[in-house]
């Protein structure tokens, strides 16, 4: 059996904080590194006086302690390196723990927490032969902005998000393109017409102000790139049948439209 000098064994414990994302991660090195230099890990409240006070659990689960009896070269390579080490370890959480915000930051809008303009692009980027694409725009978006405020029109985005979040499978996408406008993908095999149905339904028990939306429908065909332009165009579609319905243009030239206004367009907000 090899055994490894306290170098050797801080090294490669450096080498694994490379790839460690949680405190349980951080726990299982900190205590790999003790035990390796010839101590032990005990519970703080089982720990004797000879436990050094450097808890070792990161904050997953009862709180550890390194120990090793007094006097003894365990002992003196416990005190030397595991305060310095850990410490790194709690640099090495909080730097992950910043890229992870970073990553989230670059991919969610802030408002509606959905996935942002950027990642729009990148799903549209891996549409697939037979995906739904569903462009979605609120209805009359700026009289809600104009007459009760740009907080209120916040406020709309935002419940206009958690409806599409309740109603979305967790295989489908949903991202804000931009504005009040949003990119739906559903999957090969999906039923659009279906989906929008439900959709309306949520949107109609939880929406804040009677602000209805339209929807255009492409199917992905051979063409993937004229996906988008083919549910814009049909959305467009939508809002000059008089909004508050969707429409679907398919390739044999059939228009299917969505179920009449369940209110009139210009309603008083």
């Amino acid at each position: 059996m090899t055994v490894l000098s306290p170098s050797s064994v801080l090294l490669e414990a450096t080498r694994a904080l490379l790839w460690m994302k949680t405190p349980s991660e951080a726990r299982t090195i900190a205590t790999d590194v003790v035990v390796a230099l010839g101590g032990t890990v005990v519970l703080a409240r089982d720990a004797g006086a000879e436990a050094l006070p450097v808890d070792l659990s990161f904050g997953d689960g009862e709180p550890l302690l390194p120990t090793a009896p007094p006097a003894s070269s365990a002992r003196v390579l416990l005190q030397r390196h595991v305060p310095s080490f850990v410490a790194d370890v709690r640099r090495a959480l909080e730097l992950s723990s910043h890229m992870d915000r970073l990553i989230e930051d670059a991919a969610i809008d802030s408002l509606t927490l959905l996935a942002n303009r950027r990642m729009v692009g990148r799903a549209l980027g891996r549409l697939r032969f037979g995906d739904v694409l569903i462009m979605v725009d609120l209805d009359h978006f700026k009289q809600v902005n104009e007459r009760l405020g740009h907080g209120a029109g916040d406020e709309a985005l935002a419940a206009f998000a958690r409806a599409l979040r309740k109603s979305l499978r967790a295989k489908d996408f949903a991202g804000r393109y931009g504005g009040d406008e949003f990119v739906l993908v559903l999957g090969t095999g999906s039923d659009p017409i279906a989906f929008l149905k439900r959709f309306r339904e949520t949107w109609q028990a939880d929406r804040p102000f009677p602000i209805t939306f339209s929807a255009g429908i492409a199917l992905v065909g051979q063409e993937i790139a004229l996906a988008l332009p083919a549910a814009d165009r049909a959305m467009y579609q939508a809002k000059q049948s008089g909004r508050d319905r969707w429409v679907w243009v398919r390739d044999d030239g059939r228009r299917d439209i969505g179920p009449e206004p369940a209110l009139r367009p210009g309603v008083s907000l």
